[in-house]
């Protein structure tokens, strides 16, 4: 048989599931590239890139799909199991597609998240090959950054400040690291968790706060507050508060209507996403070239 798209494994990780175990990842991975009706060949088929075999990565596609469905979760990191919903789903229909995932409104927001297009469009032939790789690169790294959350949200606290500190550094703030500037103590100091230089010669401080919440645990604006009211109290008027959750509209609405405080709200998909940009906590596992007629050497006038 040839190789089942990602789609088409949706009933066989939730049959693998359904003793509402706990599996690492990758253990479902290897178990079920095993029981699947391929050759030998066709297992060991790697992707372009030739990091993983095409029928894992679509396992690992799957398995996210389902995540963003609600049919399983991740209660640590590496580590799957079927929710009481998903089980409830497939036991009514053993045969799920991806039909029905998208009637799901957290999966659809997560697909529409990554294109601005009907999901289906390219499989109707409405989109260019073009368009098709640059939705591609969007999905894969929406998915890379779920995958960088669920990492930060194993981190000890303090682990997390020093990641916080990595990415600042990253993106030009402290100078270098001997003489960022930043410091922290294991006391919050009055809402405020570390202070870095905004510039190399440290004419501008930053108020830094970090929070590892959970997706659920919001940030609210008496929290907000707490930290404009500790800016004010060390004579700062510029701010930045980081967390792996997101913030409240009342928290929101608190910063916006700030005028002598500059106070910056990255949330965790925020915080995922300069990751990537910056390149912390990922590597490039394989770079394409596209290629274009180049008009000087055959003379041609665009």
């Amino acid at each position: 048989m040839a190789i089942p798209k990602f789609d088409e494994l949706f009933n066989d990780i939730l049959e693998f599931l359904s003793d509402k175990k706990e599996y690492k990842t990758r253990d479902i991975k290897e178990e079920l590239s095993k029981t699947l009706d391929l050759t030998d060949e066709e297992r060991q088929q790697l992707l372009p890139s030739g990091t993983e075999p095409i029928i894992k990565n679509r396992i690992g596609w799957s398995i996210t799909s389902l995540k963003k469905a609600g049919y399983v979760e991740s209660q640590k990191w590496g580590s799957v199991n079927i929710t009481e919903f998903g089980l409830k789903q497939y036991t009514s229909n053993p045969n799920i597609t991806i039909d029905d995932l998208i009637k799901i409104p957290e999966y659809a927001d997560w697909i529409n998240g990554t294109s601005t297009e009907d999901p289906k469009k390219a499989e109707e032939g409405e989109s260019t090959p073009e368009e098709e790789l640059n939705e591609a690169f969007i999905q894969l790294n929406r998915k890379l950054a779920d995958e960088l959350l669920e990492n930060i949200l194993d981190m000890n606290p303090y682990d997390f400040e020093k990641l916080v500190l990595d990415l600042l550094l990253k993106m030009g703030y402290g100078g270098f690291r001997e003489n960022a500037g930043f410091t922290t103590s294991k006391s919050n100091d009055g809402g405020i968790d570390g202070i870095i230089n905004e510039d190399v010669l440290g004419l501008e401080k930053i108020a830094i706060q970090a929070k590892k919440y959970n997706p659920s645990n919001k940030i609210n604006s008496p929290l907000i507050q707490a930290f404009a009211g500790a800016l004010v109290g060390k004579g700062l008027n510029k701010g930045v508060f980081i967390t792996t959750s997101s913030f409240t509209p009342g928290a929101l609405d608190f910063v916006n209507n700030q005028s002598n405080l500059t106070i910056v709200l990255i949330d965790g998909k925020k915080l995922a996403d300069l990751m990537i940009k910056y390149d912390l906590g990922t590597s490039t596992t394989h770079t394409y070239e596209l290629k274009r007629i180049d008009s000087d050497y055959f003379n041609i006038s665009e």
